[in-house]
């Protein structure tokens, strides 16, 4: 059988990215904690829609916006595909890089013929999909991850974690076209340290960026209130909080109580913490 060329090129330049990954990187991989796939429309192999998936992520690597945000597109009409990622914003540029090209082939064996899929892990985002992605509705559903582990003084802990989350959401907000993202601490009940994030996808503007993150917020009293860690990933944005540093809080820093010094952007920071022994989480779709 006689292979196009074309068809060859797509097919030698996702192969390159599969064997770069595991040759430079065998002892680091960037398994999803969690992914979801869309059932409701699949694409036949072969099919024009397939070779467009494969052009959009095979170009997708080299989209940087220069900060951690990748988008591509390519095909017409119903054969469109759409793509984008977007690594946490406190990772370096190497490990951002190398979290996206393993999200290409692991979301590619995990969905193998769904023209939309999103797949997350501890650094970065990918999902791609046949409708519009940039700009896009923000209040889609999320997927929902909670430590089953409980806080010893439940209204403490969310007294403390409330207005931390409202200070990182209003400066993730104000965020440039490039990065819309904020880390910061608060001291929590019984001496303990609470650490959160939360990000959007830098194409939204600042009022879709809160609501987004407020929606996705919103969702912590309903569904794992008292717990000790927690996160909701929504397509368009994401938060996340423990009591254990998780972050490299290399970017724009809020630090609670008010006396404490002025935020700043040095890459300085303490090392990245462990997760507390026996820690398991549990997803919510």
């Amino acid at each position: 059988m006689i292979i196009p060329v074309r068809t060859f090129l797509l097919l030698f330049t996702v192969s390159f990215i599969y064997l770069n990954n595991t040759i430079t990187r065998a002892d680091q991989q960037f398994d999803f904690i969690t992914y979801r796939c869309n059932y409701d429309a699949n694409y036949t192999r072969n099919s024009t829609y397939q070779r467009n998936l494969n052009t959009t992520l095979s170009a997708l690597p080299s989209t940087n916006s220069g900060l951690g945000f990748f988008n591509s597109s390519s095909g017409q009409g119903i054969d469109t595909v759409n793509s984008i990622a977007l690594c946490r914003g406190d990772v370096n540029l190497d490990m951002c890089e190398n979290c996206v090209n393993d999200s290409i082939v692991n979301l590619l064996q995990l969905c193998p013929n769904q023209k939309e899929a999103r797949g997350y892990n501890d650094y970065c985002m990918l999902r791609y999909s046949n409708k519009t992605l940039l700009g896009s509705n923000p209040s889609q559903d999320g997927l929902i991850l909670y430590n089953i582990q409980n806080v010893t003084n439940k209204d403490r802990f969310s007294e403390a974690l409330r207005p931390l989350l409202g200070n990182l959401t209003a400066a993730a907000a104000a965020g440039d076209s490039l990065r819309k993202f904020s880390s910061g601490n608060t001291r929590g009940p019984d001496f303990s340290t609470i650490y959160s994030l939360v990000q959007c996808t830098p194409d939204l503007s600042e009022l879709k960026c809160s609501e987004c993150l407020e929606n996705a917020v919103s969702m912590y009293a309903v569904e794992y209130s008292g717990k000790v860690g927690g996160r909701n990933l929504l397509p368009m944005c994401n938060f996340r909080y423990e009591i254990y540093r998780f972050f490299n809080g290399s970017t724009f820093a809020i630090t609670s109580p008010p006396s404490s010094p002025p935020p700043t952007n040095s890459r300085a920071s303490p090392p990245v913490s462990s997760p507390l022994p026996g820690t398991k989480y549990i997803c919510i779709y």
